[in-house]
C-alpha cells in the first residue's frame, strides 16, 4: 500500500506575502476595494498570530493598507489602524532593545518610526496645520502659516544629506516658477550635523544649507529649525515628506510629494478652490 504524503500547509508568513502580492495586482487593475479587503484579512491574521509573521512583513502590511485607505479617503480607518500598529511596533522595538542584535534593533526602531509617523500624518489631514517654528530663515523674513491664508502652501521637509531631497529640488523650483502667484513653498530642514553643537558649528551648517539652496537656484523660503520638534509634530522623520495646506490653512495632503500622482490631484483641487 502506497503511503500518501500530506500536502504541505502554507505558513502565516507565506500567506501574508501572497496576500500582499494579490493586493498589489488588484490595485494595479483598479480593484481598490478588493485590495483593501485582501489586506484587511492579512492584517487580521497577522494580529491573531503576531509572532508567526516577520516584523518587516507586518510593517509592510500596515503601510500598504494605510495607502489603500488613503486612496479611498478613509482617513479615520487609516488613523485608527496605524495607531494600533504603532503600539504593537513600539512593543517589539522595546523588546529588541533588550534582546535583539544591532541589525534587529535598527529594523525594529525603523519600523516603529515609520508606522508612528504615518499615523501622525493621517491625524493631521483635514485639520489646521501646526504652526512653523524655526530658528533661521533663508530667502525671506520669518513666516507664519497664518500670514499665508488665501494661498496654497507646500511644506517640504528635507536635509542637505538626503539624496532624494536633492533630486526633488529642481521639480520644486519649476513648480514655484509656474505657480508662485497662488502657491507658496516652504522648504523645512533642521540642524543635523550641528545638533546641540556650538554656535560656530550651527552657523557652518546654516551656510551649507544656503549653498545647497543657491546651487539649485531655489528662491522660495527655507526654514531651519533648531531641533526635531517640528518634524515630530508633522510626522516627517522620513525624508522627503511633503504637506499641502489649502487656502484656509487645512492640511489636505501628506506624503511623498511631487513624485506622487496623488499629490498633483490634491494640488490642483487646492488651487481650484478659491
Amino acid at each position: 500500500m502506497t503511503q500518501q504524503t500530506k500536502p504541505s500547509q502554507t505558513t502565516a508568513q507565506e500567506r501574508a506575502w501572497s496576500r500582499l502580492g494579490s493586493a498589489s495586482d488588484l490595485r494595479n487593475n483598479g480593484k481598490t476595494i478588493e485590495a483593501k479587503q485582501e489586506l484587511e484579512s492579512a492584517l487580521a491574521e497577522a494580529r491573531d498570530v503576531p509572532y508567526e509573521i516577520e516584523f518587516e512583513t507586518r510593517i509592510q502590511l500596515a503601510m500598504t493598507l494605510a495607502d489603500v485607505y488613503y486612496s479611498l479617503n478613509e482617513i479615520d480607518a487609516a488613523s485608527k489602524m496605524l495607531s494600533e500598529e504603532a503600539a504593537f511596533a513600539e512593543k517589539i522595538s522595546q523588546i529588541m532593545k533588550i534582546t535583539g542584535t544591532p541589525s534587529q534593533k535598527r529594523a525594529a526602531t525603523g519600523g516603529f518610526l515609520q508606522v508612528r509617523d504615518r499615523a501622525t500624518q493621517m491625524n493631521l489631514l483635514g485639520k489646521k496645520a501646526p504652526e512653523i517654528i524655526a530658528k533661521n530663515w533663508i530667502n525671506t523674513e520669518p513666516l507664519k502659516l497664518e500670514m499665508l491664508r488665501g494661498r496654497v502652501v507646500l511644506l517640504e521637509f528635507w536635509a542637505t544629506w538626503c539624496k532624494p531631497c536633492q533630486e526633488t529640488f529642481p521639480k520644486l523650483v519649476e513648480l514655484y516658477q509656474n505657480l508662485r502667484k497662488d502657491l507658496e513653498i516652504i522648504a523645512l530642514t533642521r540642524h543635523y550635523m550641528a545638533y546641540r553643537g556650538t554656535p560656530e558649528a550651527m552657523e557652518e551648517e546654516v551656510e551649507l544649507i544656503r549653498r545647497t539652496i543657491a546651487k539649485h537656484g531655489a528662491t522660495f523660503p527655507v526654514a531651519v529649525a533648531e531641533d526635531e520638534k517640528l518634524q515630530t509634530i508633522y510626522g516627517a522623520n522620513g525624508l522627503p515628506t511633503a504637506f499641502l495646506i489649502d487656502r484656509d490653512g487645512i492640511v489636505q495632503y501628506a506624503g511623498q510629494g511631487v513624485d506622487d500622482p496623488g499629490f498633483k490631484q490634491v494640488l490642483q483641487r487646492c488651487l481650484s478652490n478659491g
